[in-house]
């Protein structure tokens, strides 16, 4: 397979240096905010105000999708594959990237993302602002030179596979895992990710399958100590938050400092941050009358 995909680099070379000459600064300065809609940053946002503020529940399916879905499976098709970015010379890429090319991670990672919450809400007007926003990422690609066409094509098609794929087996699994005792979901949910990370160790890995384990504990134990809710008026909301995001920013900047940047050790950081954002934070949140909750 990737002799085929790299037959295809000649045609979306052409086509990416045709592109280029369609730039302008007021575009340039367009597509890189749009392409950080599918950066780090957005979902460090966007994952705690889910579900500390609005669908604990569908907070936690996306998580997973996500994470397993686009996370891993993007990065280790990426691993396998090896293909190039866009070398030519005559490219003038306006975005540094260090990872391999096939699929696109914007485009794959995107399409579930957006494609899941349209799911969710159910509205036509969602379902346009998804659509438009999943092609203006996966478009942005090409237009900052780093992917070629076949590279995005690639992402939305296995993003649109893999969400199909995680919509008919969710109802199906997730009511088995509940019937688990808490401890047995425990165990399950923090080795499962632990082995699948011993035996595709990555940098990519480390992060999507370490947050990964840190649910597998976080969520049990939330059920059964804090059980807390989302429901509130929207100040009590917006101080949760704030109150969340301070305690998660701790962890997430304070490790990074503190840890040696290995494999193991970023496995290690993003389970201690999984278990900060899903348990402590809603413990303390409902400590502080800041929301609803069952056991404290």
């Amino acid at each position: 397979m990737t002799d085929w995909l790299l037959s295809l680099n000649d045609w979306g070379t052409q086509f990416l240096l045709a592109l280029q000459q369609a730039r302008t600064p007021t575009l340039n300065a367009l597509f890189l905010f749009i392409t950080e809609l599918h950066g780090d940053n957005f979902y460090l946002f966007i994952f705690p105000l889910l579900y500390w503020c609005l669908n604990k529940q569908l907070a936690v399916r996306l998580a997973y999708l996500f994470f397993f879905g686009y996370d891993f499976c993007n990065g280790f098709l990426k691993d396998l594959l090896h293909t190039p970015r866009p070398f030519d010379p005559r490219l003038e890429v306006l975005v540094t990237e260090t990872s391999y090319a096939f699929p696109s991670g914007h485009a794959q990672g995107s399409l579930m993302f957006w494609g899941y919450l349209a799911l969710a809400v159910r509205r036509t007007w969602f379902w346009i602002g998804a659509t438009a926003l999943v092609l203006l990422i996966s478009f942005s690609r090409l237009y900052l030179g780093i992917h070629f066409p076949h590279d995005v094509v690639g992402g939305l098609l296995i993003g649109l596979v893999l969400l199909a794929l995680f919509v008919w087996l969710q109802p199906r699994v997730s009511p088995v895992v509940a019937r688990w005792p808490w401890l047995q979901q425990v165990a399950v949910g923090a080795l499962l990710p632990l082995l699948i990370f011993l035996l595709a160790r990555s940098e990519t890995s480390a992060r999507a399958l370490g947050l990964l384990c840190g649910a597998g504990i976080a969520l049990p134990l939330e059920a059964q100590t804090v059980r807390f809710a989302v429901s509130g008026p929207p100040v009590q909301r917006l101080l949760r938050f704030l109150v969340g995001f301070v305690v998660l920013l701790t962890f997430y900047l304070g490790l990074s400092a503190a840890l040696p940047h290995t494999d193991i050790m970023r496995f290690i950081r993003y389970a201690i941050v999984g278990i900060a954002m899903l348990w402590l934070a809603p413990w303390l949140m409902v400590r502080l009358r800041l929301a609803p909750g069952g056991k404290v």
